[in-house]
C-alpha cells in the first residue's frame, strides 16, 4: 500500500541519518568505469556476431563506432580484471559467476568508459592487440581524502514517530484507529496515538533483530520502552551503496576501517591514483547506422 511505503521511507530516514557524520559536499560515486571486480560494469558483454555489416580487414576504429574487445587489466604488476576466462584462471581471479565474453561498448566520451581506454581504442585495426598504460588523470582520478568520512557504529533511535494525519487522509485512508498495526521491513509498527492532526507510530523492535533499511544492514542491540540502540552492521573491506546525508544521492562506499565506536567509509574508486596497464584485442567493430 502507498501509505505503508511512505511510512517505510520515513523509518529509513530516521534509521540511516540519525547520527551520520556528513561527508564534504561534492561527493559522488566511483565515476566512469571500464572494469570493476569481478567483471565489466556499465557495458554489455555480447558475442561478436552482433556486429552489423562486415568491415574491410584494414578498417581502423573511429569515434562513434561500436566495438567488441577482449581486455586484461594489470595493477601494480598483477592481473586485476579480465574478460578472458583463460587469463582469469591462470591469474587466480576466476569467478564462476562472471560471464566471460567480449566487451561491447560505444567509442565515445560519454563517461561510461574511462577516457584513457577510449583514447587508445581509437585507430585500432581488426584483430590488433595493443598494450597501453592509463594514468590516474585519464583513469579513475586522483585519491581524494575529502571522500573519506566517519560514522558512529552505534546510535539510539526513538521507537516513536509522529506524522501528520493529513497524509493518510490525502491517500484516502480514513479508518485509522489506535492499535492499528502493520508489518514493514524495519519490523512491526502500530499506531500508538491518534488525534485530529497527527498519528504517532510505535516500532516494535526486538533485541537481536536484524533489519536492512535503504540497503544498510543493521542490528538491534538493546531496547527500552522508548528507544532502541542500533548498530550499523557494515563489514570491513566490503562495498555498500549508501545515501549521502547532505544530498540523499546514492554513493558507493567501501568500509576501510572499523573500531568499537566508529566506521570509516571511503567513496574513492578502488583504483583511484593507480596507473592502469591494459592489453586489448579488437575482435570486431560496427559503424553507427
Amino acid at each position: 500500500m502507498r501509505w505503508m511505503d511512505a511510512i517505510l521511507v520515513l523509518a529509513v530516514v530516521m534509521l540511516l541519518f540519525g547520527c551520520v557524520t556528513p561527508p564534504p559536499s561534492g561527493n559522488n560515486t566511483s565515476g566512469p568505469t571500464v572494469i570493476t571486480k569481478p567483471g565489466p560494469q556499465n557495458t554489455t558483454p555480447v558475442t561478436t556476431s552482433n556486429a552489423t555489416e562486415p568491415l574491410p580487414p584494414d578498417y581502423s576504429v573511429s569515434l562513434g563506432d561500436i566495438v567488441w574487445v577482449d581486455y586484461t587489466l594489470w595493477v601494480k604488476g598483477k592481473v586485476y580484471d579480465t574478460n578472458n576466462a583463460t587469463v582469469a584462471n591462470e591469474s587466480g581471479i576466476y569467478n564462476p559467476l562472471h560471464k566471460y565474453a567480449p566487451l561491447k561498448f560505444n567509442v565515445t566520451f560519454d563517461g561510461k568508459i574511462i577516457e584513457g581506454f577510449v583514447i587508445n581504442t581509437v585507430a585500432m585495426k581488426l584483430g590488433e592487440t595493443i598494450t597501453f598504460d592509463v594514468d590516474p588523470a585519464r583513469g579513475y582520478g586522483p585519491y581524494d581524502p575529502a571522500k573519506v568520512t566517519t560514522i558512529q557504529r552505534y546510535y539510539n533511535r526513538s521507537l516513536y514517530e509522529t506524522i501528520p494525519r493529513s497524509y493518510f487522509v490525502d491517500q484516502g485512508i480514513t479508518n485509522l484507529t489506535n492499535g492499528t498495526s502493520f508489518n514493514t521491513t524495519v519490523g512491526l509498527v502500530f499506531i500508538a496515538d491518534l488525534n485530529d492532526e497527527n498519528a504517532t507510530l510505535y516500532y516494535l523492535l526486538q533485541k537481536g533483530q536484524k533489519i536492512t533499511a535503504n540497503n544498510v544492514p543493521q542490528t538491534v542491540i538493546n531496547v527500552t520502552n522508548s528507544t532502541a540502540t542500533m548498530e550499523y552492521a557494515l563489514q570491513e573491506n566490503k562495498t555498500y551503496v549508501l545515501p549521502n546525508p547532505n544530498t540523499g544521492e546514492l554513493v558507493k562506499y567501501t568500509v576501510t576501517g572499523k573500531t568499537d565506536q566508529n566506521i570509516t567509509l571511503d567513496s574513492n574508486h578502488p583504483l583511484a591514483n593507480e596507473t592502469l596497464r591494459f592489453r586489448v584485442t579488437l575482435l570486431n567493430a560496427s559503424q553507427p547506422s
